[in-house]
Order: structure tokens, then C-alpha cells, then sequence
């Protein structure tokens, strides 16, 4: 006898999944690796228990690092609009999207993203404590837009997606963000490709034993091209070690 599959609809938490790879599809990415030598910071990041009860994550680490690296590079603030004409946006801050995989209220794992603006001004321990909140608050509290626009017709979501795409600049840096991270470092596993709505997002390995790490930086060729993104990661690993590994060390 043979047996007959069964058609589920899209549950609700997925619906901001399939407008992000929907809105993806208009931007050209490529991607760019470079294998980081950071020994300093993981040797800085492990001497913090030692001196306080707060854990410093490695997202927050690349996330205070690639803030200060965009605030020098002003592509990596710039979004690319192509209505009513052609142009870029360069936001005046960074606004960081972290991809944060959590249960909601009904035990269900989902995706949500958290945004946190000027981490280029910021503390670690400040950013820390933000990432904490997305991860243990109530998801109404940290998710509240995503939640609500998750709720519209399919319809209204596209169109909300198509203006912020393309004729809503201030808008789209406010609510997409100017970059993202997105990594699976902590599933001992890697993702170098992942949906871009944005002109950048870092993904990373698991740093070895050696302190080796590689670095993948996606881009909106529309913003910038190769050279400027290797240059940009250059530079990331330059202020992951030393200006962010004082930061570390200074933390009590």
C-alpha cells in the first residue's frame, strides 16, 4: 500500500524567515574568508572568570570589534536604495542584526534577531548585558516587531519589505540594520552563506586550540567590492587584538 505525505502550513514563526531569504534574493553577495590568529583573546577572554562573575561572549566580542571597524569604513554603514533613483544611505551609527536561536512562550525553538545600535560606543560588559536580555527575557519584551509582523497577511509583510528595501533608508538601518552576525561557532559547525538584507554580516568558526579562527564577511557587491571587505577583516582582526583585548583585560 502506499503511503501519502500530508501539506502543513507555514507556522507562524517562519513567516519572517521566508521574507528575509524573499528580500535576499535582490541583493548580489559574495563572500569573504580570512583565518584570524586571535591567541591573545581567547587567553583574555578565559582570564575573566577569574576576576568577575560575567561571562563575555564571542559574539559580543566580534560585534563591539566589527562596529569599530565600521564606524572607520563608512560603506560598511551604507545601504544601497534603488527607488526613486539609484543611490546609498551611510547611517550616521552602526545597528547590528544577531541571528539568536531561543524557545518562545510555547517551548517552541525559533529564530529571532536582536538589534543593538552604537556598539562602536559602547562597553562590553553594556553589550553584554543587552545580548543577555534577547536570549532570557520574555520574547515580547526583546521581539516585539518581529512578533507583530509576523502576525499581517502575507501581503501587507511583502509590502512592508519591498518599501524598506528599497525606498526607506533611515528605516531599513533602524529596523534590518546595518550589518549582522550570524554563526553556528557554538554547534561546532559553520555556515559561510546565509540570507543578506543587509551590506555585511560576519560569520565564524570555533577558534582551535592554536587561537585560529576563520572569518567569513558576506557582502552587497552593489556597496563595496572584494578588496574593501578583505581590507575590513584585516583591519577586525587588528582591533580584536589589541584594542578589544585591553578592553578585556581591563574589565574587573
Amino acid at each position: 500500500m502506499t503511503q501519502r505525505g500530508r501539506c502543513h502550513p507555514i507556522p507562524r514563526h517562519r513567516r519572517l524567515i521566508l521574507d528575509v531569504c524573499r528580500a535576499s534574493l535582490s541583493v548580489p553577495s559574495f563572500p569573504v574568508d580570512r583565518v584570524m590568529q586571535l591567541g591573545v583573546v581567547v587567553k583574555a577572554r578565559q582570564k575573566i572568570p577569574e576576576r568577575c562573575a560575567f561571562r563575555i561572549s564571542w559574539v559580543t566580542i566580534f560585534l563591539r570589534s566589527y562596529a569599530l571597524v565600521c564606524k572607520e569604513i563608512p560603506e560598511l554603514r551604507s545601504l544601497y536604495f534603488c527607488m526613486p533613483w539609484e543611490r546609498t544611505y551611510e547611517h550616521p551609527n552602526t545597528v547590528a542584526s544577531i541571528s539568536i536561536h531561543r524557545l518562545d512562550d510555547e517551548g517552541i525553538e525559533r529564530l529571532i534577531w536582536a538589534r543593538l545600535s552604537n556598539c562602536e560606543s559602547r562597553s562590553l560588559l553594556d553589550i553584554q548585558r543587552q545580548m543577555d536580555d534577547a536570549i532570557e527575557k520574555p520574547l515580547w519584551d526583546v521581539f516585539r516587531d518581529g512578533l507583530r509582523i509576523e502576525r499581517l497577511p502575507s501581503w501587507i509583510r511583502r509590502l512592508s519589505w519591498w518599501l524598506g528595501m528599497n525606498w526607506k533608508p533611515r528605516q531599513r538601518a533602524k529596523k534590518a540594520g546595518t550589518f549582522s552576525i550570524s554563526t553556528l561557532a557554538g554547534e561546532d559547525a559553520s555556515n559561510y552563506g546565509h540570507p543578506l538584507v543587509v551590506t555585511s554580516s560576519l560569520s565564524y568558526t570555533k577558534c582551535n586550540a592554536d587561537g585560529e579562527c576563520t572569518v567569513t564577511m558576506i557582502s552587497d557587491h552593489r556597496v563595496l567590492d572584494g578588496v574593501l571587505a578583505a581590507r575590513a577583516l584585516k583591519r577586525l582582526e587588528s582591533i580584536m587584538t589589541t584594542i578589544v583585548v585591553d578592553e578585556l583585560n581591563a574589565i574587573v
